[in-house]
């Protein structure tokens, strides 16, 4: 619950603060304490379903250390304003749906622009609402916007063993789980906690969402094959080229070559393949220079998360105008040095959990553009945007680097 509470007001924070609001005639407390109460209480009066009205007020104002009046008749305000009934399509400025049965009556309008109005449902800058109207026009920016807001599934990959047979191991243990369309793949849909299983213990799965799960089956590796996982924490796409790489058939053994600038985080990295049983084939390199050349290179880069906004709250908190520009720099500069690592006739590929063009298609084609660098051909660009329920927002490009050119060439 503590951790629904917290990721929930994040992602609800604009229009907790837009409901809140009307009530604070003078203005909500510029104390963060009390207006971080204020938020929690408003979230479990509307959020939380089944949560009774009284609960959410009285343990919110047991939290407010003075201005506790205030802080009662207000949230009895907001309480006042949910009604047990689905909220009017016809009216979407003033009635807001909770669930399919209950809905709150907005003490101030929305605005009438559809986009304002997904930025303040939503939470979200309004910068991000005009890159995405315009590279994705007012539908897309619905999908990613509701997909923001929403709760995101844990994905469950099988490692070692079917799919099947995870799912009757999970089931034994009264977790419940459905299928999902990739075939290494479960959605937990409720019962006891995965991670408490003997299933977990045992290192026969690891979370991974489908869209980055893709990223990772992109790179193009066999049994023997040398990779390297250039921004490898916390382990979860090292863990699966582990699995493509190591020896099978009478290859001879394969190894992924795993890099994390982020020294605490590389701890990650090894706690994973440790519990999965896969450490024979990662080895952790402590500084870039001890990477291989290698068949293929995976770099997985830090980005703006825009594609995981439902995953990563806070996110939106720290995203500027300007955050994009910058991290463009960092990621030119690792795409480039994934081409260098990777041996000609050898792949790379270059992933983020961004949904921005100047992330993606941007930073490929600036690179390819870039004298010095290693001639790649692009073989494919796979965009996904975030939809609600069913998977995150991420892209990958799939390059191989040129052979040299033969003597007679020309």
């Amino acid at each position: 619950l503590a951790f629904e509470l917290a990721h929930g007001v994040l992602r609800r924070e604009r229009f907790l603060d837009h409901v809140l609001a009307p009530f604070a005639h003078r203005g909500l407390p510029k104390e963060a304490p009390l207006r971080s109460a204020l938020r929690l209480g408003a979230y479990q009066l509307m959020f939380v379903g089944g949560m009774p009205a009284h609960a959410a007020v009285h343990e919110t104002v047991d939290l407010v250390r003075s201005n506790k009046g205030f802080a009662n008749a207000l949230l009895r305000r907001v309480a006042d304003c949910v009604e047990l009934r689905p909220a009017d399509p016809n009216h979407p400025t003033t009635q807001f749906p909770l669930s399919p049965t209950r809905s709150v009556l907005l003490p101030q309008p929305l605005p009438e622009n559809e986009i304002e109005r997904l930025g303040i449902v939503h939470s979200l800058p309004y910068f991000l609402l005009q890159r995405w109207t315009k590279d994705f026009g007012v539908e897309g920016l619905r999908q990613i916007a509701e997909a923001a807001s929403a709760v995101p599934g844990v994905f469950l990959r099988a490692v070692g063993i079917s799919r099947d047979e995870l799912l009757a191991e999970l089931t034994a243990a009264e977790v419940q789980c459905e299928l999902c369309e990739n075939p290494r793949q479960l959605l937990w849909t409720g019962g006891n906690s995965p991670f408490g299983s003997k299933a977990f213990a045992a290192g026969k799965f690891v979370v991974q969402d489908p869209t980055a799960l893709a990223a990772a089956e992109a790179v193009p590796c066999k049994p023997g094959d040398t990779v390297v996982d250039l921004c490898a924490a916390p382990g979860t796409k090292t863990s699966l080229l582990a699995e493509r790489v190591r020896p099978a058939g009478g290859a001879a053994g394969g190894m992924v070559h795993a890099f994390d600038i982020d020294s605490e985080r590389s701890h990650l990295i090894h706690q994973n393949v440790v519990r999965l049983g896969l450490q024979e084939f990662v080895r952790i390199a402590r500084s870039a220079s001890q990477l291989p050349v290698a068949d293929a290179v995976l770099a997985d880069v830090p980005c703006s998360n825009s594609g995981v906004l439902g995953r990563r709250v806070e996110v939106r908190r720290r995203l500027t105008g300007t955050t994009i520009s910058r991290l463009v720099i960092d990621q030119k500069r690792l795409l480039v040095q994934a081409i260098n690592l990777c041996k000609p006739g050898g792949h790379v590929v270059y992933s983020t959990c961004s949904i921005d063009r100047e992330e993606n298609d941007g930073v490929v084609d600036a690179v390819l553009g870039t004298p010095g660098v290693p001639p790649c051909e692009v073989l494919s660009r796979h965009l996904t945007l975030p939809l609600a329920g069913k998977h995150d927002g991420g892209f990958y490009a799939v390059l191989r680097r040129a052979l040299p050119a033969s003597p007679g060439d020309g």
